[in-house]
C-alpha cells in the first residue's frame, strides 16, 4: 500500500476528513508492512502508535500475512484500539482480566513469565 491509500485509511479511523501523518508515523508504517522490517516503536503517550499498529495490520493482512500482537497496558486502551481496528475491517481481539471467561492463565505475579516470551515470538518472525 502507498501513502496516499494509507493517509485514506487514517482518515476514516480519525473520522477526520483532513487528517495526516505525524512525522514518523508513515515511515514506521511503510517500514513494517512494505518493507518487511522488524520494529521497537517508542513514542509519547498521545502520538499515535495505534494508528501505525493498525495501519500496518491491515496492509499485512490484504497482502494474505498473519497476524499482529499488540501489548497494552491500560483496559481503556485496548477497548479504544478495538474499535479503531473494526472500523478499517481488521478483526481483532483482548486478553485482559475483564474477560474471566475466557482466561489463558490467572492474572497475577504468574502471568510476567508470558512477557518473557514475547522475545521469542520477535526472533521467530
Amino acid at each position: 500500500m502507498q501513502k496516499p491509500e494509507a493517509i485514506q485509511l487514517l482518515k476514516k479511523i480519525l473520522n477526520n476528513p483532513s487528517a495526516e501523518f505525524r512525522f514518523g508515523q508513515w515511515e514506521a508504517i511503510d517500514a513494517v508492512a512494505n518493507h518487511n522490517k522488524k520494529l521497537l516503536l517508542v513514542q509519547r503517550t498521545g502520538w499515535g502508535k495505534s494508528i501505525v499498529y493498525f495501519l500496518s495490520t491491515k496492509i499485512l493482512r490484504d497482502n494474505g500475512r498473519g497476524i499482529t500482537l499488540i501489548i497494552s497496558p491500560l483496559l481503556a486502551l485496548m477497548r479504544n484500539q478495538l474499535d479503531a481496528a473494526k472500523l478499517i475491517g481488521i478483526t481483532a481481539e483482548t486478553i485482559n482480566s475483564a474477560n474471566t471467561s475466557e482466561y489463558i492463565s490467572d492474572w497475577g505475579n504468574d502471568f510476567r513469565s508470558d512477557y518473557r516470551r514475547i522475545k521469542k515470538l520477535w526472533r521467530s518472525s
